[in-house]
């Protein structure tokens, strides 16, 4: 054979593993692609659309490690065919897409490779989408599907043709066997095998109808938001979403793995084909429907709302409070309400300094015999507003700030407890301390959304439950959201 013959063969043989490694790669059977690139290029030498399809089966894999074996396989290309366009461009693109924090010597070799680019053809089709990939305007062309569309789609065929998951998965394996280096038989032979197994039908149905799985998914989200503020649930019940979530990471995790296995599945001899004559053709994925496109853009609008409207809700009843207003009532338990008197203004000043600042409106009322008016037997004072961050803890605070108050003026304070709220809500805690008389006294403090006070009142003996009896009647007649009270 002369020796011009024997150049133009190894042309056509180098032609004919890129048109077969291109083709593996438009049908998303990646690691095949690399396989035969790889196998053509220690046969026959360095070939430049070898390297560049070699390449593209890494980058295609869209993982940092194939990345990596995709600029390698361009830089080994380029050291060979310097001039070449499609390698320029193709390393270029990888350079330009790569994450600057993650990569950034890669990143920065994009404008040098753009550059020289544009050096060697400037307006050829290559440069032009270099520029709209630098523009952030690229275009991109028809990409090839992904492994995980690949091998849910396959998966779903043949669970669709064959019915029967044992059967399916028999079937895929007799065919991957008859033809070991078809990688996107093996996965699917992988695959269905996995979903056979007793306990995975769920997974089945959901491989089998992706759509109505995200459908429920985002159902089942929306219901779990929306029921937070609806039955006034703790806000970190939300976090239950993220249950809706473990059924499709379980079944990634299984789709993986069965991935990993086809493609690190030692080689075999070629078997004879066995005749299953129910198993389906694969044909090429295609790419994702208006309808497919649709569902996912109407579950994440519709799960993002809800998302949107449960907080929003939350927040207005967290912020939420009763707008009260005061008028004391005339008696409380037969002692008259006193004018005017020294304690009365001490508290008065005491409560306002408490309050300045705020939009809270104070009030302070005393109550005993009018014929001894320097004798006060019941005091109440407090304030009404926007309490709307009021807690329990926050009203043990309150109560803090006056037990400190008691011993600072040498009163010696007693028993804390605390005590039911009454009709109005929010929380209730008392104390008793020592008057400078020796007198036994208990001050019980209230606090909700819309108020807070204090009502402080002889002990009579009669126990906790009594004081608190009192503070309660005194409050539900001080504080009004409809008609005042005359008397307790």
């Amino acid at each position: 054979m002369h020796q011009g013959e024997s150049v133009q063969a190894e042309d056509q043989d180098v032609r004919s593993a890129y048109d077969s490694a291109h083709a593996q790669l438009l049908a998303g059977q990646f690691a095949q692609a690399r396989r035969t690139a790889t196998e053509a290029l220690t046969a026959d030498g360095p070939g430049a659309r070898l390297y560049l399809v070699l390449g593209q089966a890494h980058a295609a894999e869209d993982d940092d490690d194939h990345d990596d074996r995709a600029e390698a396989a361009y830089q080994e290309g380029l050291k060979a065919f310097p001039d070449d366009l499609d390698l320029l461009a193709a390393y270029a693109e990888l350079c330009l897409r790569s994450d600057y924090m993650d990569r950034p010597a890669r990143h920065r070799r994009g404008p040098e490779l753009d550059a020289r680019l544009r050096e060697l053809a400037p307006g050829s089709p290559q440069a032009l989408r270099m520029e709209q990939i630098s523009a952030g305007k690229a275009v991109k062309g028809p990409r090839p599907p992904s492994p995980l569309r690949t091998q849910t789609h396959d998966a779903r065929l043949v669970l669709a043709a064959v019915g029967d998951p044992v059967s399916a998965a028999a079937q895929a394996r007799a065919h991957a066997q008859s033809r070991p280096d078809d990688n996107r038989l093996a996965t699917v032979a992988e695959t269905l095998t996995a979903l056979a197994r007793p306990g995975r039908a769920p997974l089945r149905w959901m491989v089998r109808f992706p759509q109505h799985t995200l459908l429920i998914r985002a159902a089942l989200c929306v219901v779990v938001l929306l029921a937070v503020p609806a039955l006034h649930w703790n806000s970190w019940v939300r976090m239950a979403v993220v249950v809706t979530v473990v059924p499709t990471a379980l079944l990634q995790a299984l789709l993986r793995r069965a991935r990993h296995r086809a493609g690190t599945r030692p080689s075999v001899a070629h078997a004879e084909p066995v005749g299953v004559p129910d198993f389906p053709v694969l044909p090429p994925v295609p790419a994702a429907s208006s309808r497919e496109t649709a569902v996912a853009v109407l579950a994440l609008a519709t799960v993002t709302a809800a998302l949107v409207g449960s907080g929003i809700w939350g927040y207005e009843q967290y912020a939420a409070y009763p707008r009260y207003t005061f008028a004391a009532p005339d008696r409380v338990q037969g002692y008259e309400r006193l004018e005017d008197t020294s304690l009365q203004q001490f508290l008065e000043g005491v409560v306002s300094e408490d309050m300045g600042g705020s939009d809270a409106t104070t009030f302070t009322y005393v109550y005993g015999k009018k014929e001894n008016e320097h004798l006060s037997v019941i005091t109440v004072f407090g304030a009404v507003g926007d309490f709307h961050e009021m807690t329990p803890d926050a009203l043990g605070s309150i109560q803090d700030g006056l037990r400190s108050g008691l011993t600072t003026t040498g009163l010696a304070a007693g028993k804390v407890w605390s005590a039911d709220p009454g009709r109005l809500g929010g929380s209730l805690r008392c104390l008793s301390y020592d008057a400078i008389d020796n007198q036994r006294l208990t001050a019980c403090t209230w606090g909700d959304k819309g108020s807070f006070g204090t009502v402080v009142s002889p002990d009579s003996g009669a126990g906790h439950e009594a004081a608190a009896d009192l503070t309660r009647a005194v409050r539900e007649a001080v504080l009004h959201q409809g008609t005042p009270a005359d008397s307790v």
